[in-house]
């Protein structure tokens, strides 16, 4: 029931500073390095600032301030999406898929897999035991002894996370707990969805492992099914493809349109969410054959400016336009990189316009 929403808007503090906790790398000094089953010496690039800490942390944060204000009447689940996930449709979990409980969460399936049981965990958990008592100093942690078959079976999870209220103040903070020496271990990108596996195996939170929540990145593109599916994907695409054709401004962005969902046509259904974490493009002419006189197209986020939203900007957001000797991808694929500009474009302009902002379109 819609009518009993009551949302919340809570900031955090920032966590990424790693050199806040303890350990050695905190200093700066030395270099952290992971080295892979192919013995290869990996480097990260973050050092002591790991802005992805702030899942963990953020998580946290919020729900320490929720459960002092709210509590677990509400029987609520928490959904953590990553901050570049779009909606593109009502999120649901697929038919037949069991509803989250207490002690019985779920999230999108990744193929990240059992990659950290190569870590030193006897050492990640000597510096964050499940227990702080000191009867516990010594005991293996649950996540040390998992099998490479149940973490597939059941902690290979990724955003959109799903967890009850009742097990999400004890979850998120042995998860704080276990990013710091895993990003020791491994100080690279994943390390804390490695630490999000590690955690909930810690506390027995074997997950409901979806697959379809999301497209775009870290997965597949979704398989149409049918002909009026198949011709629903190319006929969107084509269609918002032509609109560039020849320049347009204000192409991508209708007030009336409703943003991303006006890029799907039906029977063409997207699933919930858009992770829109890597570039996305299609070049003009839309067409199959190779063409020299192309302009090439595109979105990536780390392009978008920060004050695209600032209402003293009145100018519509437009794809970029790319070096014409760039690749683009062909296909299905080309059809859902297209949709993927459209949808992320389309959203950005319409969320700016319902908060009121005037627009240029000309």
């Amino acid at each position: 029931d819609c009518h009993s929403i009551h949302p919340h808007v809570h900031f955090t503090p920032d966590f990424s500073d790693m050199s806040k906790y303890p350990g050695p790398f905190s200093d700066g000094k030395k270099r952290r390095s992971f080295v892979n089953r192919q013995n290869k010496t990996m480097y990260g690039n973050f050092g002591n600032i790991y802005k992805f800490n702030n899942k963990p942390n953020g998580l946290h944060h919020w729900a320490v301030d929720f459960l002092r204000k709210e509590g677990t009447d509400g029987g609520e689940a928490v959904v953590l999406v990553d901050p570049d996930f779009l909606f593109l449709n009502k999120f649901e979990f697929p038919a037949g898929n069991d509803m989250v409980a207490p002690g019985k969460p779920a999230a999108a399936k990744y193929g990240l897999g059992g990659q950290f049981l190569d870590f030193n965990l006897t050492r990640i958990c000597e510096r964050a035991p499940l227990s702080q008592s000191d009867s516990a100093q010594n005991k293996p942690c649950p996540f040390q002894t998992i099998s490479n078959g149940d973490v597939h079976k059941y902690y290979s999870a990724g955003a959109p996370y799903i967890i009850h209220i009742e097990d999400v103040l004890a979850f998120s903070q042995r998860w704080v707990e276990l990013v710091p020496p895993t990003y020791d271990e491994y100080p690279l990108l994943y390390a804390e969805m490695f630490a999000y596996s590690m955690a909930a195996a810690d506390l027995n939170l074997k997950h409901n492992l979806i697959q379809g929540l999301f497209t775009g990145c870290m997965t597949s593109w979704p398989h149409t099914h049918g002909v009026e599916e198949h011709e629903a994907l190319e006929i969107s695409a084509k269609n918002y493809a032509n609109l560039f054709e020849n320049p347009v401004s204000g192409a991508s962005f209708d007030p009336e349109s409703g943003g991303a969902v006006s890029c799907f046509l039906p029977p063409l259904s997207p699933p919930p969410f858009l992770h829109y974490c890597q570039r996305y493009l299609f070049a003009t002419p839309y067409t199959k054959d190779a063409i020299e006189d192309r302009v090439v197209h595109f979105f990536a986020k780390r392009r978008v400016d920060h004050d695209i939203l600032d209402c003293n900007r009145k100018v519509v957001l437009e794809p970029f336009v790319e070096d014409k000797s760039t690749k683009v991808p062909h296909g299905s694929e080309r059809n859902w990189h297209t949709l993927a500009v459209c949808a992320t474009v389309r959203a950005i302009n319409f969320a700016k316009s319902k908060a009121g902002c005037p627009i240029k379109t000309d």
